[in-house]
């Protein structure tokens, strides 16, 4: 069976990861979660800033 592609093979997959980033910051933008200090940079920067704390408290 051959697919069908909307663009082409290749371009379809860079469509969908513009489509996808573009989403992403249309929602941080918009999203009230975000604009209070949560949003996914911040969120990641904490986590990662709690697992460097826990390996320094191990050793």
């Amino acid at each position: 069976m051959r697919y069908q592609y909307l663009i082409s093979k290749s371009g379809d997959i860079v469509f969908s990861v513009t489509v996808g980033t573009l989403a992403y910051f249309v929602n941080e933008r918009e999203n009230p979660k975000a604009q209070n200090g949560k949003s996914l940079f911040e969120l990641i920067k904490r986590r990662n800033e709690r697992t460097i704390a826990a390996r320094e408290h191990k050793e």
